[in-house]
Parts: C-alpha cells; structure tokens; sequence
C-alpha cells in the first residue's frame, strides 16, 4: 500500500505502513523541537535499540509471528574460519527474516511474563493502522493494541516508576503522541476514550507501571500538534528548516535558570 486513503486498516506490514504518503505522530514530536533535524535524519537504520524494540513488541503482542519476522542465530564461533563458514551456510537458509541474537528473545520473553496479565486478548486489534485528514492534512498511525475503547502502547524505559515516566513523557513528547493518536481514532469512527501507557524497565527484574494523561494533558498535546503542524508545512513551503526553529537568534540564559 503506497496511496493515502481514509481508513482502518488490519493486517498491514510495517513496510506497507511505512509506504504510506501521510504525516505521522513521529514527525510532529521532531519537528517542533527541531525542523532542522528532522528535514536532515537519516535513514532509519536498525540500531541495537530498534531491533529491541521491534522483536519486544512482537514477542508481547504477535508471538505467533515471530518466526516469520525473526530467527535464532546459531551458536557457532564466529571468530574462526569453521564459524565463518557455518554461519555463512545458515545465512543462505534465513530469507527476509531478520537473525537475533538468543539472549535477546530470551530478555523480552522474560519481560513477556512479567507483563503476561496485559498481554493483548484475542478480541483486542493489533498493530491497527488508521489514516485520516487533519487540518487537510494526510495523517497516519500504527497502534500497538486496540481494544475497542482503549488505545495502548508499549513502552521500554530506562526508569518506569511515576517520577521517570512523568521524564520521558515531557522528553520524547509522549503527551502529542497520545493526542494524536486519539485525534486520529475519532476522526475515523472509532471509539477512544482513553490513550494507556504500558510502561516497562528494560533490565531485570523489569518492573513496570501503566500511565495515562488528563483530558487537560491530552489538549496540551493537540495543540503542540497543530503548533508542530503549522512549523512542518511553513518549513515546506519556503524549504527553511532551522535549528531548533530559533531562526539564528542569540539565547540568553539568567541566573535563575542555572543549577
């Protein structure tokens, strides 16, 4: 899928999500912290992180995917020239699948167990895929899970607790995601009343919490979002994308703000 269409969407790879002409919840949190970054990033390459991620949320939400997605790399050394060639013959073997190290499934099957009571349930809609128009604008999503009231995302962090998820929302602006992705569920007719936070440590023993935003929060972030929208089409139109939108000017910092 390629073409933008309004619509909800089931079963759609993350390729043919990716291909679709449409803003998204990622492009607005970078661009109004930074047009400049965003107008320059590079193409997502599949950093030690993202592979994490992306084999955490298979794991907890489509375990039976996982062999599609995925496969063990044998335990062979490949140091020598034996290992070399032994894993080069396995390679042959793996198609489109992507090799993981065991450890790794073994981490997010861990944290899989600790979180089994929020696994997402048969009924619920997973990586649901929804495009609509804002402001004339074409808009897209991927949920983690739907539960036919509710939207869910997992999240990995460093800290879970209140105090240091209350951090990576104001951050990584989890708050505009949030709204978005509400906006976005309203806007095709389906019911959303609250956005949740599935929040999980990344090291053993994986502690983890479940968070939410008020209704005030949630209109926070729409309006940072029309606010990131509005940088996002005036940097397209003049093809100006400035550091940290600070157009070249001199920032003073007082006293009152150092520590």
């Amino acid at each position: 899928m390629n073409t933008f269409e309004v619509g909800v969407y089931d079963g759609l790879t993350y390729e043919e999500y990716a291909a679709i002409p449409a803003w998204r919840s990622h492009d607005l949190t970078e661009l109004i912290k930074c047009p400049y970054r965003w107008r320059n990033k590079r193409d997502i390459s599949e950093s030690p992180a993202l592979l994490e991620g992306r084999v955490q949320h298979t794991v907890f939400s489509e375990l039976e995917k996982f062999d599609d997605e995925f496969v063990i790399e044998p335990a062979v050394d490949r140091r020598t020239k034996v290992g070399k060639e032994a894993y080069a013959d396995w390679l042959d073997t793996v198609g489109n699948r992507t090799p993981i190290k065991q450890d790794l499934f073994d981490v997010c099957m861990e944290r899989r167990a600790v979180l089994s009571d929020y696994i997402p349930k048969q009924s619920d809609r997973v990586e649901l895929v929804i495009c609509w128009e804002w402001h004339g604008e074409p808009c897209k999503g991927r949920m983690d899970w739907y539960t036919g009231t509710d939207i869910w995302d997992l999240k990995t962090a460093r800290d879970a607790s209140p105090r240091g998820f209350r951090s990576s929302i104001n951050s990584f602006r989890y708050y505009q995601q949030a709204a978005y992705y509400l906006n976005g569920a309203h806007s095709v007719g389906l019911r959303a009343d609250k956005f949740y936070f599935l929040a999980v440590e990344k090291a053993h023993p994986y502690p983890f919490g479940v968070y939410t935003l008020s209704d005030e929060a949630i209109a926070f972030g729409d309006a940072r979002n029309e606010q990131a929208l509005k940088i996002g089409l005036e940097c397209l139109e003049t093809d100006v994308f400035t550091p940290f939108n600070a157009h070249h000017n001199v920032v003073e910092f007082g006293a009152d703000e150092l520590y």
